[in-house]
């Protein structure tokens, strides 16, 4: 089981989950052991991916039992919904087991955050070690922009909600003006940082300023490896090629701290 802080959260996406779900209903009649699941899965029935796997089966509510495994009915209903609309509430019940993607959920108001949003969001819900938050963030904005997609956005009372206002996500309208106020004061208590095209503009805390720190340090470590790309594919032309050429694609911050994000984490 994967956790952040005093969160759990699947350590595989839930098109994977479902997956395995269908295959213990279809080829166990919806019961199986945890060691006939090893065996079905090719895996050793103590191993760590095994249990993780598991684990989120569970997290999404698709399986019961602990010795013996059994498909929920939750799983029945996103498996083999009587309609389309069954199927849809199903899912959207899967992800809201979730305790983590609901608040985030929340946060973001059905949103897909950008990397640095995602990374302050899941630091004030979780209070987790920073270095904890770069290596996790990558799978769990997965799981939320899964969730977006079958939640949809939700239907706000107010068009300006409290938190949007408080916490001031990263966006360009909430930067300075810098023709009306080209010389902000330092009473403002805010901590503004513009770098390779992302914004974030959070209060000026101890706390906040450790998250700067740790974010120009994985840019920072995204130049250096960007840089031996280009170094490596530049010995790699042969000279005597007249066109010859490559491409170096930039990956996001949190990627460069996680390595494969589809990786599961044991």
């Amino acid at each position: 089981m994967a956790k952040l802080g005093p969160y759990s959260y699947p350590d595989i996406r839930f098109g994977d989950a479902v997956e395995i779900a269908g295959r213990i209903l279809s080829k166990f009649k919806g019961t199986v052991s945890v060691k006939g699941l090893a065996w079905e899965l090719g895996m050793s029935e103590g191993s760590g991916t095994l249990f993780a796997k598991v684990a989120a089966l569970r997290d999404f509510g698709l399986i019961e039992g602990r010795g013996e495994l059994r498909i929920s009915p939750l799983a029945q209903r996103v498996i083999h919904p009587a309609n389309s609309d069954e199927g849809h509430e199903a899912r959207a019940e899967a992800f809201q087991r979730v305790e983590l993607l609901r608040q985030l959920y929340t946060r973001f108001e059905g949103e897909v955050p950008d990397d640095m949003s995602m990374l302050v969001g899941l630091e004030e819900i979780s209070r987790a070690p920073r270095d904890e938050i770069v290596r996790r963030a990558p799978l769990i904005q997965k799981h939320l922009t899964d969730a977006i997609r079958v939640l949809g956005r939700p239907v706000l009372a107010d068009k300006k909600p409290e938190h949007s206002m408080k916490n001031q996500n990263i966006s360009e309208s909430s930067l300075p003006d810098p023709i009306s106020n080209p010389f902000p004061i330092a009473s403002n208590n805010e901590l503004q940082l513009i770098a390779a095209g992302r914004n974030l503009s959070v209060p000026l805390t101890s706390e906040y300023i450790e998250v700067a720190i740790t974010l120009l340090q994985t840019l920072k470590n995204e130049l250096s490896e960007n840089e031996a790309l280009v170094t490596d594919n530049d010995e790699s032309i042969d000279p005597s090629s007249e066109t010859g050429f490559f491409e170096v694609s930039p990956r996001s911050a949190a990627q460069i701290e996680m390595g494969d994000t589809d990786q599961l984490e044991i």
